[in-house]
């Protein structure tokens, strides 16, 4: 803890030593930014290990959008970052500690007054180096691997306290999951609260002039995504060191843009699940179309924010044919959540679009990368690869 705070003082001491020489950071408006995180890891489920005073530091450089761009004024001038996150999950010998890599936007709610609330949302990648391990740490259920994702999203204010400094307290949470790759995968919730400050080489104006944006083409589309995901045929705890699966994914919907920055799609998710398969086939579980009841089909609604060749996709749907899992799944763990998740799937992810959606009338391409759940529990991570036409 003394060297953590030790390494905010520092930073913080150091960087206000840049303004004498900031001729480089001037030419944008760059800003860099401390915070210190206190917080609780959310315990739900009896068998986790204790945490005492779990902590987090971040730094995070960041550029504050200026206009050049039209998305900077669909989305009110947002800054955009990458900060590295440091930590102890107060619990060395069980839960050790996180190094995190985080992009993130952050979102001015109101006018930019001190008391104004921002809100910032981050994904990345996380390190832990105490995660399961049967022999040495058999005891940590909340991550199985040393690599997962990370999810982060605040509200905070940002007082001025000089033409270069501004101050930050807010509220936050944290999100760590290897998204069912390798059980067991209880995954982290961290809330907390939070101080910082933010140093602007260059003093930003009290406001930026906005413009009007031309709305995009808003006719409807044809798009298809394919793409590979990987889990373990487990459940949330076990059994622990199975083999890992993949899952053939193919999405065919349609999509149209609403506005300057929504595009709402509709459609198919059709995933074939090799677990279920192999399991199909070792125990002899159907009799017919075995390869046919391996795969889930589900009926989808989504919708992507988006932000110059980025999208931020939400997405959510009902499963129409889901045959392994409603007769030997749901048979062995009945109840009420397992009676959700027979039908509720869901996912989130990001998006990259080879050219600007908003100007290509005719055709794209794009890749993504995603998350998928069966309400709330996660299934599996995948990458894809989509068209629009």
């Amino acid at each position: 803890m003394r060297i953590l705070i030790l390494v905010f003082v520092i930073t913080c001491f150091s960087v206000s030593l840049v303004q004498a020489n900031n001729d480089t950071l001037a030419r944008r408006y760059w800003s860099l930014e401390t915070d210190l995180y206190f917080g609780h890891i959310v315990e739900n489920a009896s068998n986790v290990p204790k945490s005492t005073n779990p902590y987090l530091f971040e730094f995070n450089p960041s550029v504050q959008t200026n206009g050049n761009k039209e998305w900077h004024h669909i989305f009110g001038f947002p800054k955009v970052g990458c900060s590295v996150i440091l930590g102890d999950l107060g619990n060395h010998r069980e839960l050790g500690n996180i190094i995190g890599l985080m992009p993130n936007i952050t979102f001015s709610i109101t006018k930019h007054h001190w008391y104004s609330p921002r809100i910032c949302f981050g994904l990345g990648l996380a390190y832990f180096n105490r995660p399961y391990d049967v022999q040495n740490d058999s005891n940590n259920v909340y991550i199985g691997s040393h690599i997962t994702a990370l999810a982060h999203a605040s509200l905070y204010i940002q007082p001025k306290i000089s033409r270069h400094f501004s101050l930050k307290a807010g509220i936050a949470v944290f999100h760590a999951s290897n998204c069912h790759y390798q059980v067991p995968n209880l995954g982290i919730n961290l809330p907390a609260v939070f101080i910082g400050f933010i140093y602007h080489p260059l003093a930003l104006p009290s406001r930026f002039e906005r413009r009007r944006i031309q709305v995009p083409d808003s006719k409807l589309k044809f798009n298809i995504r394919v793409g590979l995901g990987v889990h373990e045929l487990a459940g949330t705890f076990g059994p622990v060191g199975t083999p890992k699966y993949a899952i053939y994914i193919t999405d065919l919907y349609l999509s149209r843009r609403y506005g300057r920055a929504s595009n709402v799609q509709a459609g198919l998710e059709i995933k074939h699940y090799n677990s279920y398969y192999n399991d199909i086939i070792t125990n002899e579980r159907f009799t017919d179309d075995q390869k046919l009841k391996a795969t889930v089909i589900s009926v989808c609604l989504g919708h992507e924010l988006m932000i110059h060749r980025f999208s931020l996709l939400t997405q959510g749907g009902i499963n129409i044919y889901n045959p392994y899992y409603n007769k030997y799944v749901y048979k062995k763990q009945k109840g009420l959540r397992e009676e959700f998740k027979k039908y509720i799937c869901a996912r989130v992810g990001v998006q990259y679009y080879f050219f600007d959606p908003k100007y290509c009338t005719s055709s794209n391409i794009f890749i993504g990368t995603y998350i998928k759940a069966n309400f709330g529990q996660a299934d599996f991570a995948c990458v894809q690869l989509g068209f629009v036409f």
